[in-house]
């Protein structure tokens, strides 16, 4: 299933943040799952939590050789490249940080221009969660990004990169990728569920619907008592879109991303109380500072949203 977020909204003084969701529609594809070398001879190369098989042309390097990621510390690490040539080509393998809401680290996202596109591919002994069109500001190479994760350990993350002559060389480092052996860990079914994506659209849905309405209202306002009133029953479609994703049971690899949502609905809605109780008050200070948690509640409430996105529960 797709979710389709929209841009936030800032809203003309006093107010605000929104994002709108419509659409929650997963896609799903499979990487080749044919191990680089097939047809040839082959050498092996052990990582943190991967084996991996690659062809005699490619060489294990210093990982010193690979150009730094921003945002990205990829830990225990292994170089693989085309010729030894680390700088311009190369597959690096290892470890990064999990628990987040998403399997991007938010350090990484933060460094990003746009939203990656994300595929579930399913390879040879796992699947992950492929991420390319990466657009990373200080870094000059093409880059796909594959992160399988680990509940309760780091994530195993690998990154096909290469200059833009060397592009050819993307291909065979998809291939040793779609051939990799997980070590010491089970894979995970990383397959984004229809039908939770459909009870999520509608708890979302019913959530928008009212939102960008009542939002547009308190725009519109003037008095004081209006702003409480429309700030008081935004904050209960919050309560009651809380209420119902508390008995929404997530799939695995979602848990931490809802709960991320779960938390972020709840501040809104406390959020909007404050300002409804600060609106009537005649206390600039107190409303302007209402207005401010209000939207950096919205805002965490879209980056929960957009977390989605990184599980394959893709923008459509």
């Amino acid at each position: 299933m797709h979710i389709t977020t929209q841009s936030l909204l800032r809203l003309a003084a006093p107010l605000l943040v929104v994002v709108a969701i419509a659409g929650f529609v997963v896609g799903h594809r499979h990487a080749s799952s044919t191990p680089a070398g097939a047809a040839e001879k082959t050498r092996i190369a052990y990582g943190a939590s991967v084996l991996l098989e690659y062809p005699t042309n490619w060489q294990q390097v210093a990982t010193g050789l690979a150009p730094t990621i921003p945002g990205l510390p990829i830990t225990s690490a292994v170089l693989l490249s085309p010729g030894g040539k680390g700088v311009r080509a190369g597959l690096l393998s290892g470890q990064i940080p999990g628990g987040e809401a998403s399997p991007l680290p938010s350090a990484f996202l933060a460094q990003l221009h746009g939203a990656p596109h994300t595929d579930v591919v399913t390879l040879l002994d796992a699947q992950a969660y492929k991420y390319s069109q990466l657009n990373i500001p200080g870094y000059n190479r093409i880059l796909d990004l594959y992160v399988i994760p680990s509940p309760g350990a780091s994530d195993a993350a690998l990154a096909c990169y290469a200059s833009k002559p060397l592009i050819s060389y993307l291909q065979q480092c998809q291939q040793i990728v779609a051939g990799l052996t997980l070590v010491g860990r089970s894979p995970t079914d990383l397959t984004p569920e229809a039908g939770y994506a459909g009870r999520l659209d509608e708890l979302i849905g019913k959530l928008d619907g009212k939102r960008l309405k009542l939002r547009a209202l308190m725009r519109a306002s003037s008095t004081p008592a209006t702003l409480s009133h429309l700030a008081a029953t935004l904050a209960e479609r919050f309560a009651a879109a809380a209420r119902s994703l508390s008995v929404l049971e997530p799939p695995l690899p979602v848990g931490s991303t809802q709960a991320a949502l779960a938390s972020a609905i709840v501040r809104a809605r406390r959020a909007y109380e404050a300002l409804s109780a600060a609106a009537p008050a005649g206390s600039s200070s107190s409303y302007t500072a209402a207005q401010a948690n209000v939207e950096h509640a919205e805002a965490e409430v879209d980056t929960a949203l957009q977390s989605f996105a990184l599980l394959g529960y893709s923008p459509g």
